[in-house]
């Protein structure tokens, strides 16, 4: 995955994500607008088969940075969990 950093700044970000569809970043939005310090998250994609996504981000007072760090950790483990609900579902269920 390539990312281009548009803009850089401590309270805000415009990261481009290089030849990817829209699902990573918007899944990280999700993440980000339930941070109580997150002012502003949001995705954008010029068109869903040409260009690439922007994520822009705009906190209150923390770094930028570490925001995207923190979300990135809990996908991390919202994904741990979903792996482990997925193979918990499918094992047979023994009489």
């Amino acid at each position: 995955m390539k990312l281009n950093v548009k803009t850089i700044e401590p309270h805000y970000l415009e990261l481009e994500f290089e030849g990817e569809d829209i699902a990573f970043p918007h899944a990280l939005r999700e993440i980000l607008i339930a941070e109580k310090d997150v002012e502003f998250a949001s995705c954008r994609s010029d068109h869903p088969q040409v260009g690439s996504p922007l994520l822009i981000l705009r906190t209150k007072s923390k770094n930028v940075v570490d925001v995207l760090e923190d979300a990135l950790n809990e996908l991390k483990d919202n994904v741990k969990d979903f792996r482990n609900g997925l193979k918990s579902a499918k094992k047979p269920k023994s009489k």
